[in-house]
């Protein structure tokens, strides 16, 4: 049975993926929270493998189980995560220090508005449903289901949106908050 839901999804069947994804998410959540402490982190961590599941479902290579292979997918996305969020903090370790020593905050408020304007003009750049579920999600800080209410869609669609917004806004952002980066380190020196 598991075997068929993994050659399924492989092909395309948009109700084996979902079927696996209303089996699977509750407790890969709870066993990505065991890993992250966070509940919010494990389910975005969570949401993002089922969306890369589907994404690259052509190439799907199920050596043991779903099951195990679900969990392991997880568990290297909970490592990347954790990673990615010690990165995070070493930058705004970074920042706090150079803000504290810094005299010029000026600078440091144009810098502020234009990673606004920037994160602004990237979201306004989204394609139009997608930016409707992030602005729901992140502006309204309404639920999946209830912004799959309001936009007449399913709750599977809303989280490939959302996750499909934050990866163009990873991608649209990159640049900007790289410069920031050297901004803030050249008033270190």
């Amino acid at each position: 049975m598991k075997e068929d839901l993994t050659a399924q999804i492989k092909i395309g069947d948009q109700q084996a993926y979902e079927a696996v994804f209303k089996s699977w998410y509750e407790p890969l959540c709870a066993y990505a929270c065991s890993l992250l402490h966070n509940m919010d982190d494990a389910e975005e961590v969570t949401q993002k493998m089922f969306c890369t599941l589907w994404d690259k479902r052509a190439m799907l290579d199920v050596q043991t189980s779903l099951k195990a292979y679900l969990y392991k997918a997880v568990h290297n996305a909970c490592l990347n995560h954790i990673k990615h969020r010690k990165v995070r903090n070493m930058y705004q370790t970074e920042f706090l220090h150079s803000h504290e020593e810094s005299d010029n905050r000026t600078s440091n408020l144009l810098i502020y508005s234009e990673l606004e304007l920037a994160l602004q003009r990237a979201v306004e750049q989204l394609p139009a449903q997608c930016r409707a579920a992030f602005v729901l999600s992140r502006e309204e800080q309404l639920s999946y289901p209830e912004i799959a209410e309001r936009l007449h869609i399913s709750r599977n669609t809303v989280e490939n949106h959302i996750s499909k917004a934050l990866r163009l806004l990873r991608q649209a952002l990159k640049e900007f908050l790289m410069a920031a980066i050297v901004v803030f380190e050249s008033t270190l020196v």
